[in-house]
This record gives structure tokens, sequence and C-alpha cells, in this order.
């Protein structure tokens, strides 16, 4: 099944299974954490007080476990992110090699994607755009040209109020 977000984007479930690659552990010890959590409720309805507080302390081992699991896991990809930054630099800085045109290359194709994907959201709004509904008065409105004697209310000269279409007085037409 390929992606359906443009380049760059990527949905929930692509991103979970992605972290999950990354990190197999935080997941794991977040279940492991989740049973012992299930196991002491079950044991503290049943009334077995040792058990759910033993159940209760696998708990708080197995949060800490996934937490360490998660710090150690991310040091580690954070070291395999940098070792493969400095083997793209070795390999640029490498003399007689093509580097100058691997990297405009590079930069050439993530140009292209980012303005492939800004299409694509430019196309959304597009279509977002035509659907608007319109009611009757803003279309009212636009076949309208405002006139210089309607444009501004009609006074009265015995009276600083305006004087509304069916002749009477109205604060709200100053507005």
């Amino acid at each position: 099944m390929s992606n359906p977000y443009p380049y760059g984007y990527e949905g929930w479930g692509e991103k979970f299974s992605r972290k999950v690659k990354e990190n197999p552990y935080v997941p794991a010890g977040c279940l492991l954490t989740t049973g012992a959590l299930i196991m002491s409720a079950v044991k503290m309805r049943n009334g077995e007080s040792k058990q759910m507080n033993y159940w209760m302390r696998a708990r708080v081992g197995l949060q800490g476990v996934t937490l360490a699991a998660l710090v150690v896991g991310t040091m580690v990809l954070r070291a395999e992110r940098e070792k493969a930054a400095l083997a793209d630099q070795a390999t640029i800085a490498a003399p007689g090699s093509d580097a100058e045109a691997l990297v405009k290359q590079r930069e050439k194709d993530e140009f292209e994607a980012r303005l492939k994907g800004a299409e694509v959201a430019v196309e959304e709004e597009v279509g977002l755009v035509s659907r608007v509904v319109r009611g009757p008065a803003v279309v009212k409105h636009e076949r309208q040209q405002p006139t210089p004697s309607a444009a501004a209310p009609a006074l009265d000269s015995s009276s600083p109020l305006p004087v509304s279409d069916s002749g009477k007085k109205s604060w709200w037409k100053i507005w």
C-alpha cells in the first residue's frame, strides 16, 4: 500500500510502525506495565492484598525499565543518525568524487518534492474554496454596487438620527 500523503508527511499508522521499529522495547514495556496494573486491580478486587502489592511493585519496576529503554533507545538512535551524517559528509568530502553533482541532485530532488507537496496543498485549497456554500446575503451583496446616495444614510434635517426606509428614526442605522 502506498503512502496517501505527499512526500515528507506520514500518517499516524506509518509513524507508529516507524517508532516501533526504531525502539521496540518501549511498546513492550508499556504493554507489560499495563498488564501489571491490570493484575494488581484484579488482585485488589479479589482481596489478595499481598499479591496486589507485588503487582503494584512490579508495575513501578516495569515503568522504570520502560523509561530506561526509552532513554537508551533515543541515545542509540541519535548516535546512529550522527554516524550516518558523518558518513554522508565523508562521502561528499572525498577527493576525486562527484560529490558536488550528488549534492546538487539531492537538493534538486528535495526541492521538487517540496514543490510537489505545495502543488497538492494548493489543489486541496482550491477544491475546498469551490465547495464553500455562499448564502443569499453574500451573493446579493456581491451583485449590488454601492451608489453614493445609498451608501450614506438619509438624515432628517430636524434630527441627528438617520431615517430608515420606512421613515422611522433609528439608532441602529448609525452603526
